[in-house]
């Protein structure tokens, strides 16, 4: 009985210490592997009198996956609506009808008290993507900007500018029959009020907490 009960806590000894050998490393790499997401903020609405490009600040922003880019409507009655490179002024789903691209419709501010938000999520479908942007109020004036843009490509931000104020808002009104001001991406959503004009970029951890869990039950 003795030399039994030896022999069993041994085995439990050895199970505990090769349970415990595989656990911490794929504990710590699955730390390691946690993303770190960023909400990248995007002003909308500032001062177009003189300069309409102004209307996204900043123009052009870079968003790896899992990040989020949040466009926050804080002055006037603007859009921010996802367009093709070729196309401008129009809604990419008007377009393109087999790209569903994000629009946030109208989001008038009433003087800066109804702020809202409309949040892109980097999805792994769309971030090696050049995402396209503008305003209706202001695209024939350059009101455009752009997510992701491709260095080495030859479709530019300026490029993209050129073509808004080269067509001067004619191609989104000779299409708005067909162009829908609706359109939502599977990637994207808007919220409601959000009571900060503050642009800001903060970190935070996703799914974190669920790792540790997720692993212990593996060996359970």
């Amino acid at each position: 009985m003795r030399t039994f009960l030896v022999g069993l806590i041994s085995v439990v000894s050895f199970s505990c210490r090769i349970a415990t050998r595989c656990f911490i490393p794929i504990f710590q790499l699955a730390v390691a592997c946690t993303v770190l997401a960023e909400n990248i903020v995007v002003t909308v609405g500032h001062n177009t009198t003189n300069n309409a490009s102004a209307v996204f600040q900043p123009q052009s922003v870079t968003a790896k996956l899992n990040d989020i880019v949040v466009f926050n409507f804080t002055e006037g009655n603007h859009t921010a609506t996802q367009s093709l490179f070729y196309a401008p002024c129009i809604p990419a789903n008007g377009a393109n009808n087999t790209v569903n691209g994000f629009d946030s419709s109208f989001r008038d501010t009433v003087n800066g008290t109804a702020i809202t938000i409309l949040t892109v999520p980097i999805t792994p479908a769309i971030e090696n993507q050049t995402l396209w942007f503008f305003d209706y109020n202001t695209c024939g004036e350059g009101g455009v900007g752009v997510i992701n843009v491709n260095e080495s490509s030859s479709e530019t931000l300026e490029g993209f500018e050129r073509n808004a104020i080269r067509l001067n808002g004619t191609a989104s009104s000779s299409t708005s029959s067909s162009a829908s001001r609706t359109s939502t991406s599977t990637s994207a959503s808007s919220t409601g009020e959000s009571g900060s004009n503050d642009a800001q970029r903060t970190v935070v951890f996703v799914g974190a907490a669920m790792i540790p869990v997720i692993l212990l039950s593996a060996f359970l």
